[in-house]
């Protein structure tokens, strides 16, 4: 019985903190405006499941983190080309340093000495480019790689919605 009661807060403790972290956006033009605060770690780790972002992101205090492999340096550059463009417009830049086909990436809200969902979001575009880059062939590392920006903020948007109908699907099952 009192692992059914324990179950049962922790779930309802998950939804409530989904409520916190929830931002809905029409284009990556909106990012800009969205003022965040900065999160704890219950919620770095419940938005990182929720748009399933893997093991590889390491969290620390201040900062989200990652080292991606392309094929080539010409792969990680068009990468690198992708996401400063979605960067640029959302106005929230990432840290990286670039060496042949290997690109280490930091991803941390400045202003708030720590990481809020505007670092998350930008994680979960780069998972999305990043395979999408090692998908397509590129003929110079000028080229950006084909991905639709409208339909990576429908995922995003879309994560949230496939969460809250597990959540709903568990507290039924208690």
């Amino acid at each position: 019985m009192f692992h059914h009661l324990s179950k049962q807060r922790f779930t309802l403790n998950k939804a409530a903190n989904l409520d916190s972290i929830k931002i809905f956006i029409k284009d990556l033009k909106d990012v800009a405006s969205i003022v965040p605060s900065k999160l704890d770690d219950t919620d770095i780790h419940l938005s990182l499941q929720i748009h399933a972002l893997d093991k590889s992101w390491k969290i620390s205090s201040k900062s989200l983190s990652k080292e991606y492999k392309f094929d080539s340096f010409k792969q990680a550059f068009v990468f690198m080309n992708t996401i400063s463009n979605m960067a640029d417009e959302m106005n929230h830049y990432p840290k990286w340093i670039n060496v042949y086909n290997k690109l280490n990436v930091e991803i941390t809200t400045q202003d708030l000495s720590g990481i809020s969902i505007k670092d998350v979001l930008l994680a979960h575009l780069m998972e999305s480019v990043a395979k999408d880059v090692k998908e397509q062939n590129f003929e110079s590392i000028g080229e950006i790689c084909k991905v639709s920006p409208i339909q990576l903020v429908q995922n995003w948007n879309a994560n949230y919605s496939q969460y809250q109908e597990i959540m709903k699907k568990n507290v039924h099952n208690i």
